[in-house]
């Protein structure tokens, strides 16, 4: 019998080839126990996890003694030391992950205290070890998100720079439309965003997950475009050598857009009207029709029902395509727009070419604001793209000004609704906080942690929101590690699900 007491000393390579990090604790224990009960100084097992950190939380046990474990754990939950006067000898300690408690161990022994604090030892190394691995899994799981979300071509609405009313309403207007399933048509002159706004549609579509395929049908030619479009058979047309997809088939369950359809031809304008009415494609050289569930969004620079009038496109087909009508304004309906453009282009092309152009002068602005932009803000992109590559200093210099902006704005007054920077600059965030933080106080009561504990899950909820429930970015966002982040998501009771954010906000009871 002495011999098989003193049989764990023997036996410790053994446990620790059993506590693997990828097990759970109820698998983890099972394992253990199937080890340690031959030992003969080991009563039980008890771990408890806590909320927010492993995976499951809650009581495991294994062993002979369960209810005298159960009731010397709910006299001993703090303690770190071995407890005295328990109806059986224990070994306790709580594991924690820096400051903070992650699980408890208690192992219930026959006298032998080296036996059980050699296991507490070991699970508590499997802890740390799991909660390493169950970081290491979320965050590449959260990765693979973001990669998979860098693919596709997501637009949020806040990565729209606008302060115009016009772009606002029409930004929320295409935000609901998103959600359902309707056809959508984006009508604006050339240059002013209607891609932009059609990944802006996709990326709130319930469709986000799958692929959006873009296809400028101006630039293609009637015949390849149908090819293109609805792919085709092999032997259809010389060179076919094989069977190929149409983006249809490419795009089925997301979205195609249709870029310039105005100038679709009236063969193609036929074949993607029978699309429309019957969810089903036929490849070219082929008769056998193929179901696609596809949501279609369309953009044309031109006037489509002047283009009905004249017979240059169907009718039918417009009704099918103008089911939810956007219409962008072009830049020069919103010169408000023109400086912050200016400033977004500055820094991208600043980082682009390693340039420091920071500085606008007023008259250069003022040259930009008068100026029609008939290229919109594409124009606008490449005028500011050649005064970072060639300037060199750190402001943006007027004689880098294309001639016909400088000739245009010395015979134009800048339009009414034009400010200087300074006025359109927001307000010290600081004392933003400042004022709201008295007005709420003045409400609520002075309560310190009151304050600091609704503002804590404001901003929590503001970084998980921003970034869509991903909680790796959103710990980065607010400076913490992940555990910190899940410790006090539990904290607050404050439910998470990736790609929506924060979905309840009910206080853990």
């Amino acid at each position: 019998m002495d011999v098989q007491r003193h049989a764990w000393s023997e036996r410790f390579g053994a446990v620790l080839q059993l506590l693997d990090p990828v097990l759970g604790p109820k698998q983890m224990l099972e394992r253990l126990w199937s080890e340690v009960s031959a030992w003969g100084c080991i009563v039980g097992v008890t771990f408890h996890a806590k909320p927010g950190h492993l995976v499951p939380p809650g009581s495991f046990m294994v062993g002979t003694s369960i209810a005298d474990i159960e009731d010397a754990m709910a006299a001993a939950a703090p303690a770190t030391a071995p407890i005295v006067g328990a109806p059986v000898p224990l070994m306790a300690r709580q594991v924690r992950d820096g400051n903070v408690s992650v699980a408890t161990v208690l192992v219930a022994h026959d006298g032998d205290e080296d036996a059980a604090a050699f296991l507490v030892d070991a699970i508590a190394r499997w802890c740390m070890d799991r909660l390493r691995v169950q970081l290491e899994v979320s965050e590449l799981a959260e990765e693979n998100v973001l990669l998979r979300g860098s693919l596709a071509p997501q637009v949020r609405e806040h990565e729209i720079r606008t302060v115009s009313g016009v772009m606002h309403a029409l930004i929320k207007s295409a935000v609901r439309a998103a959600a359902s399933t309707a056809t959508v048509l984006i009508q604006g002159e050339t240059g002013t965003g209607k891609e932009l706004l059609a990944r802006l549609v996709h990326t709130h579509s319930q469709r986000s997950n799958q692929p959006m395929v873009s296809v400028n049908v101006a630039a293609l030619t009637p015949t390849l475009l149908e090819s293109e479009l609805f792919g085709h058979a092999k032997g259809a047309f010389t060179g076919a050598d094989q069977v190929r997809k149409g983006l249809f088939e490419v795009a089925d369950g997301g979205t195609l857009f249709l870029d310039e359809v105005g100038e679709m031809g009236p063969e193609v304008q036929v074949r993607l009207l029978r699309v429309l009415q019957e969810r089903c494609i036929t490849r070219v050289g082929d008769h056998k029709p193929i179901p696609v569930e596809v949501r279609i969004i369309a953009a044309t620079h031109r006037d489509l029902a002047k283009e009905v009038e004249t017979g240059r496109f169907r009718e039918d087909l417009f009704y099918r395509l103008n089911v939810v009508n956007l219409q962008v304004p072009p830049l020069r309906r919103r010169t408000e727009d023109i400086p912050i453009l200016v400033a977004h282009f500055l820094e991208k092309y600043n980082r682009q070419n390693f340039k420091h152009v920071e500085e606008v002068p007023r008259d250069v602005l003022e040259m930009l604001c008068a100026y029609p932009w008939p290229g919109n803000i594409r124009e606008l992109e490449n005028c500011v793209q050649k005064a970072v590559v060639l300037s060199s200093g750190r402001t943006f210099p007027a004689e880098l000004v294309p001639v016909p902006i400088r000739s245009y704005a010395a015979n134009h007054p800048v339009p009414a609704s034009f400010q200087p920077p300074s006025s359109q600059q927001e307000p010290d965030p600081e004392a933003a906080l400042r004022e709201a933080l008295a007005r709420w106080a003045e409400h609520a009561g002075g309560d310190l942690v009151q304050v600091v504990e609704t503002v804590e899950r404001m901003v929590l909820t503001w970084a998980l929101n921003r970034e869509n429930g991903v909680k790796l970015r959103a710990a980065r966002m607010l400076g913490i590690n992940r555990v910190t982040l899940d410790r006090k998501l539990a904290a607050f009771g404050l439910e998470v699900h990736r790609g929506a954010g924060v979905v309840g906000e009910k206080r853990a009871g």
